[in-house]
């Protein structure tokens, strides 16, 4: 028994250092794979100097694309002030000149400011790229003043409109298709409910488009014109030009103003005589009180004498 026992005690103590050996053993090759694969390469350099190169050059590329190629859209808009010798006459020029640009004249008014001097407010539409030079000739029409320009940009409004009409009707196109293969009539009815819908935002989109193209293709330029005043030492037959017809009119002024008021005056009478026959009443009624009081006191005076005592 005593043999038995050596005999495991040596087996458990001979399993006990071959187990530590192949853990030693084990240890050591795990520390030179370690170190070769660091040596071989460092810990995540090259990888993110190679994934940082590759994100530059990425970020780089279209920035040189958009300040290069790709094209910007803005509204510009522009406001002047111009005194000239005669408003008819500028206004003619400008009206030629802005046909001439290839734009159009939106709005126009010509009124009297003075007697004698006239002024006018015009609205004009130009291509964008005269814009500039256009105001330049306007200044040298007469004496400017108060000269404005102002510049919007408006490329991502542009550019997301574009994109949304294009994504609209491709989704038109795909439903026209589903349409063609419905085949119930809830179906079709769902089909067709979808597509008043997209093309009722086609609708939208496309007028807004429309319109902001039409706002960056012409620019607007609001123009205000007047005339100069000039003092002169001269009689001037203006304030007697029509003298008769100014006379006539005056003359059946005040006979219509006197006819007005006459009518108001009778209609305020009738309206009125209804208390005026009450208060006449009135009146009459406490004079006859009167009276007849004085009537009766002389009467209780003797001829002669005076009145008794009281």
């Amino acid at each position: 028994m005593v043999i038995k026992r050596k005999k495991v005690s040596l087996l458990i103590w001979a399993a006990l250092l071959l187990l530590w050996a192949m853990l030693i053993a084990g240890c050591s090759a795990s520390k030179g794979s370690v170190a070769g694969d660091y040596q071989a390469a460092p810990p995540g350099e090259s990888e993110w100097r190679e994934s940082e190169n590759h994100s530059i050059t990425e970020g780089d590329a279209p920035g040189e694309e958009d300040s290069a190629g790709s094209p910007r859209y803005v509204i510009r808009k522009g406001s002047l002030s111009l005194t000239v010798s005669n408003t008819r006459k500028a206004v003619e020029t400008i009206e030629q000149m802005t046909a001439d640009s290839g734009g159009i004249v939106s709005e126009s008014q010509i009124y009297e400011f003075r007697e004698g001097h006239h002024a006018a407010d015009l609205t004009l539409r130009v291509p964008e790229n005269q814009f500039d030079s256009f105001i330049s000739r306007l200044q040298e029409l007469g004496e400017a003043a108060h000269v404005q320009k102002n510049s919007e940009d408006v490329t991502l409004p542009f550019l997301d409109l574009e994109t949304r009409i294009k994504n609209l009707k491709a989704e038109e196109e795909r439903l026209r298709e589903i349409l063609a293969q419905a085949k119930t009539v809830e179906e079709i009815l769902q089909v067709e409910r979808e597509l008043s819908r997209v093309r009722g935002e086609i609708e939208l989109n496309t007028m807004n488009f429309t319109r902001l193209q039409d706002q960056v293709a012409l620019a607007t330029i609001h123009l205000s014109i007047r005339e100069e005043v000039i003092d002169t030492q001269t009689i001037s037959p203006k304030p007697f030009e029509n003298m008769g017809k100014r006379m006539k009119e005056a003359f059946f002024r005040s006979i219509n103003f006197i006819s007005s008021a006459a009518a108001f005056i009778l209609i305020a009478l009738s309206t009125l005589l209804p208390a005026l026959v009450i208060l006449a009443l009135l009146v009459f009624l406490i004079s006859w009180l009167v009276r007849a009081g004085r009537r009766k006191k002389e009467r209780s005076i003797p001829p002669g004498g005076e009145p008794p005592a009281m």
